[in-house]
């Protein structure tokens, strides 16, 4: 029930304010404010004899910080008794779509018996970094957090909570606002990369040159999205093997960005990492 409730709260805020800054900012505090609280507990693992305690930071940044420390005894004070293995990322560099969780019916290591949340970075880049004992480790596209049995039948739907409170933190934290002045930049860096709709329809964006993007998802047909500097304008050039026609679009940059034909909205973007594309919505993969 809290879960769905935080999901409604946050749904409808969205639709009542539309994309408004104060508001994402209450949301993505309050989301990151139950992360920071709530993320850190201790744990057994009963097949190595050891303790893992976990903890959970976001600064004003938005870098979020993950340490787990493991040791033979829950409570040591000798520092050389405990390993620290910290995991640190960019909280807008996670794919809110990536976050799953899975049943663990095997301990192994720090991921024990119980129920694991899964996340990872668009399009699999190693943007999570990791330190063990202040020593530089590899780089990863992933990150499992473990909650043992023990958290998870005292708090119902503990990893489900925690994996609603860090979709909502993502969302609100990759909202557009337009009026920072680098219109032109933002869409075409959204635009570039590849996408997927509900029913599973692709969009690959490349930057053929400067202001020029070449969207693959039609075989039909070939689409290019560019910037008129000129003239001032976007437009769009769709190639097919009867014709060639272009059409330039007005940029609305109110409450979000909006290229438009007429009265008629050709796209609309919502985040970093997502938008429609004539009525048909698009998130990054």
């Amino acid at each position: 029930m809290r879960i769905l409730l935080g999901v409604l709260i946050y749904v409808v805020a969205s639709f009542l304010f539309g994309q408004n800054k104060a508001n994402d900012d209450v949301i993505f505090q309050s989301a990151t404010d139950w992360l920071d609280n709530k993320l850190n507990y201790v744990y057994y693992d009963e097949v190595n004899g050891k303790w893992w305690t976990n903890t959970f930071y976001i600064n004003e940044n938005k870098y979020v910080t993950i340490k787990h420390i493991s040791s033979e005894k829950r409570n040591t004070a000798n520092i050389r008794d405990k390993v620290y293995t910290i995991r640190s990322f960019q909280l807008e560099d996670i794919n809110p779509k990536s976050l799953k969780i899975k049943e663990v019916e095997k301990t192994q290591g720090r991921i024990v018996k119980g129920k694991m949340l899964e996340l990872r970075t668009f399009g699999f880049q190693e943007l999570i970094h990791k330190t063990i004992n202040n020593r530089r480790g590899s780089s990863t596209s992933y990150l499992f957090l473990s909650f043992p049995e023990v958290l998870t039948d005292s708090i119902s739907d503990y990893a489900e909570i925690v994996r609603n409170k860090l979709e909502v933190a993502i969302n609100a934290s990759t909202r557009l606002y337009p009026a920072d002045g680098n219109d032109v930049e933002t869409i075409f860096s959204i635009l570039t990369g590849g996408f997927e709709s509900d029913n599973g329809k692709d969009w690959i964006g490349t930057l053929t040159q400067e202001n020029v993007v070449k969207i693959e998802n039609e075989k039909e047909k070939i689409l290019y999205i560019g910037y008129d500097r000129k003239r001032e304008q976007f437009y769009t050039v769709e190639i097919t093997s009867e014709e060639m026609k272009t059409q330039y679009l007005t940029l609305e940059a109110k409450d979000q960005y909006r290229l438009k034909l007429g009265e008629e909205t050709v796209m609309e973007f919502y985040s970093l990492h997502s938008f429609s594309y004539r009525n048909q919505d698009y998130f990054r993969k």
